[in-house]
Order: structure tokens, then sequence, then C-alpha cells
């Protein structure tokens, strides 16, 4: 269940990590999911093993020390050479770009908060830093059409992550930002698919695999029992 980035063999299930943070898009379950994760990589870790067990071989990072710690964790404990696309926090490029080295990131993303405020330079910038840590460059969106001006100035961006759902959740204008990311030629990523737990895991996943254009999908989970609900019926789909 993997696909052809170049020379990179991507899974098509990736684990995503922004629960690991407690990101806003969670309402009131974000703090909850704050106090139960962050700075804590022994309960990052639990859910990136369970998830191995279950079949997952990939991880979406966010490049904060306690998951890259718990990546590492797993890892070792596991022996499984997990694949990881990695997302550099834009306050540290540097210090986070030195993290996700450190286990073997592949896919190295510019902060969707840089891109969402079209800071062209510093995009470009953060590009040749990925490129200079030997990880395919590319860009995390939280405003899908502030893609087109990047990639303009940009060319070289080989990875899209952007939310893709069934209901336009995080999407804007849905069916004008599907097709931003068709034309956009890229290897897409959709995140937020299960729009902040708003919709239905097989209707979700069951959605975004339909779409030719998505390539790989990653998920974020916050207990063993959504891990085994969620990734079960993936694996089935794309099965």
């Amino acid at each position: 269940m993997y696909v052809r980035l170049g020379d990179l063999e991507v899974p098509r299930i990736l684990l995503g990590t922004s629960p690991f943070i407690g990101a806003g898009q969670f309402g009131a379950r974000a703090w909850l999911y704050y106090a139960r994760f962050v700075g804590k990589p022994e309960k990052v870790a639990e859910i990136i093993k369970y998830s191995v067990e279950l079949g997952v071989r990939g991880v979406q990072v966010l490049a904060y020390d306690y998951i890259v710690e718990a990546v590492r964790r797993v890892v070792a404990e596991t022996g499984e050479d997990l694949f990881v696309a990695g997302t550099v926090m834009p306050e540290n490029p540097e210090e986070s770009l030195e993290l996700l080295s450190g286990i073997g990131c592949k896919i190295g993303l510019v902060h969707g908060a840089l891109v969402s405020r079209r800071n062209i330079a510093e995009v470009k910038r953060q590009v040749k830093m990925i490129e200079g840590y030997g990880m395919k460059p590319g860009v995390a969106l939280h405003s899908i059409p502030a893609l087109k001006p990047v990639l303009e100035e940009c060319p070289e961006i080989e990875v899209v992550m952007a939310p893709v759902n069934v209901k336009g959740i995080f999407m804007g204008d849905r069916e004008e930002s599907l097709r931003i990311l068709e034309e956009s030629d890229r290897f897409v990523i959709a995140k937020k698919v299960l729009g902040a737990g708003r919709i239905e895991p097989r209707t979700a996943l069951k959605y975004v695999y339909s779409l030719p254009f998505v390539k790989s999908v990653a998920v974020g989970v916050a207990s063993k029992e959504e891990a085994r609900e969620t990734f079960t019926i993936a694996f089935d789909i794309l099965e």
C-alpha cells in the first residue's frame, strides 16, 4: 500500500500528529489532548506503536522534540523503518530540520502559517533548507488558494499537504480547492480528512481515496480505540 514519489515509496496511510499538540481544530477536546500528550513522549509513543502494530508504516510528524522522541523510541523498540514526512516549525526551521533528520525524514513541509501569509521569500528560503537536508520539499496548507502563487515562485516544490474531506471542512470553497490541488500536478497528501472528528471514518476515507490526485492520507488519532477503528477501515478500503 505504497505510492511512488520519485525514488521514494510513500505509504498511502500516515499517522498524523496534530492531536499530540492539542491543535485548535479539535475544539473542546484540544485541552484534553494537550494535557494527555504535550511534553509526554511515552504517551505519544503508545499511540504510534499501536498504530504500527495495526500495520501503519508512516508518520506525518510535527517537529516538536517530544513527538520526534516518541518516533525514535518506537523505531528502536519495533525495528520498523517508519516513513517520516515532517512539518517544519516556522519560528526555528534549522532546529526542526535537525530533529527531523535524526529520524530519517524523507519529506520536509514548510508550515502552513508561512504559506497562508504568502511570505514567499521565507517559503523559498525554507524550501532550500529542506533540500539541503536531502528531503523532498513540500508545503503544508491552511488556505488552499495560497498554493498557486507559491508554486509560481517555487516550482521545485514536489509535495502539497492540504485539508481534503467530503464536507469541505477547513477547505473554503471545496470545489475550487479540489480544482487547485488537482491542477497543481503535485504529490498531494490529504489531511483533516475526518474534519477534526466531524465525519465518520468510513465515509471520510472512502471519499478521499476516491480522488485520483490524492496520493497519501494523514490521519491523527488520540487513542488506541480510534486507531483501531480508523486504520482498520483505511486498510479495508485500500485492499
